[in-house]
């Protein structure tokens, strides 16, 4: 899945529950609009470093970053292009099979 499209369907399960997903525009303003609060941001960045396992700074988590879909798809694409990000590792048992 790309970016945004796993982003909105987060914000559509977790803070729009009624409204269709195809409603949830690429620039709506869901931070100053009013969409997602202080605690739910929280909650939007524990869901970017978990899916994509990268890490967000303190001076990062603010409106100017994850205001829109789009802001959140630059920021994450940049984060990505860094090299912050390291995909799962699969664990194996002790004969050496996952």
């Amino acid at each position: 899945m790309e970016i945004k499209t796993e982003v909105r369907q987060y914000i559509a399960e977790n803070f729009l529950p009624n409204a269709p997903i195809e409603t949830i525009d690429d620039s709506m303003p869901l931070i100053s609009g009013g969409v997602i609060d202080s605690i739910g941001m929280i909650g939007l960045v524990a869901f970017l470093e978990s899916r994509y396992e990268v890490e967000f700074m303190p001076r990062e988590i603010d409106v100017h970053n994850l205001d829109t879909i789009e802001q959140i798809e630059e920021v994450m694409r940049k984060k990505l292009a860094s090299g912050s990000y390291a995909p799962p590792q699969i664990k194996c048992d002790q004969s050496g099979e996952a």
